[in-house]
């Protein structure tokens, strides 16, 4: 069910398996959400601090250095991937129901939470199945990544217009899947290009974005295969992700990808990374086994983490 990573060479998306450099990341946990939890995505503030989303805790929580989380906002919904608008505005998608079974909610709400107010609903978008990663487009303007139907939303905040960004297959689950694996799950712009990672088809993939801000190409696999959750660029342009198991995965702007040597159980279930200007590396969140338990009968999870990263560059 978990398939190891191989090295494949399947037209561009070729790419070399590296050697575990044997160097070891120091791995540090800075904040702790007893069991059951669900740490599910992670966004630099404003304000330098650490937002997350506690997808089973139904929480906003913020992490201020050496001050534990505090929690930002307690919801009525399940939040999951989250964006910081350009004016510090907090965007997040949110499911009505958590999970409890091998089944994933429907999440088609787009919630609001502005700088010292309340979240609030902002919109529903009726045809989304499964939003999931969101990123920033342009003040404004966010992208958010659907888990079904193969596409990325596009979402005008002022006008609350929505469109389909990019439809493709490619974005979307092989025939025949029945996992409840979302397929299009993380989002980033890096270098004139959104990155996508499709969990359920273990790609990272890529599409040039043009000076309209529309989409001025293919759909490209830029590396495979990769079981990508979410994932964080470094200033070296270095691609990290998780694997929503335990391990952190590096891909060079080459297409060699590694495994990030030094990661332990603190990190079992990594569902996503954040990288703040002028550290040592990202922070990264997990689940504690949380949906591995529901999903696919692993043991009873254990506490979720946020993991400070040193060295890594």
């Amino acid at each position: 069910m978990w398939q190891a990573l191989a090295c494949a060479f399947i037209g561009r998306a070729a790419y070399a398996q590296a050697p575990n450099p044997g160097t070891s990341v120091r791995a540090v946990v800075v904040a702790q959400q007893s069991a059951p939890s669900f740490l599910e995505s992670i966004a630099v503030g404003p304000d330098n601090a650490l937002y997350v989303t506690d997808f089973q805790g139904r929480q906003i929580l913020r992490y201020a250095d050496d001050k534990g989380f505090a929690v930002v906002a307690r919801l009525d919904v399940h939040p999951w991937g989250m964006v910081f608008d350009s004016d510090g505005t907090l965007y997040f998608g949110a499911a009505d129901r958590g999970i409890s079974d091998k089944t994933s909610p429907p999440t088609q709400w787009v919630y609001r939470m502005s700088r010292g107010q309340a979240p609030e609903r902002l919109l529903k978008i009726e045809d989304a199945k499964a939003l999931n990663g969101m990123t920033l487009l342009a003040p404004g303007r966010l992208l958010l990544a659907d888990g079904r139907g193969g596409t990325v939303w596009h979402l005008d905040v002022r006008s609350q217009a929505v469109s389909r960004w990019l439809q493709d297959e490619a974005l979307d689950v092989p025939a025949g899947f029945a996992l409840p694996t979302p397929a299009a799950n993380g989002l980033k712009i890096h270098a004139g290009h959104l990155y996508i990672s499709n969990t359920a088809r273990a790609t990272m993939l890529r599409v040039p974005i043009g000076a309209d801000l529309a989409r001025a190409g293919a759909v490209e696999v830029f590396a495979q295969p990769v079981r990508a959750d979410d994932f964080v660029f470094s200033p070296l342009g270095n691609l990290y992700y998780t694997t929503h198991r335990k391990e952190i995965m590096k891909i060079t702007p080459a297409r060699v990808v590694s495994e990030v040597p030094g990661i332990g159980p603190e990190l079992v279930g990594s569902t996503a990374l954040a990288w703040r200007a002028g550290d040592d590396g990202p922070f990264a969140i997990n689940d504690g086994g949380f949906i591995a338990h529901h999903w696919y009968g692993g043991p009873a999870p254990a506490a979720s983490n946020l993991v400070r990263l040193h060295g890594l560059d």
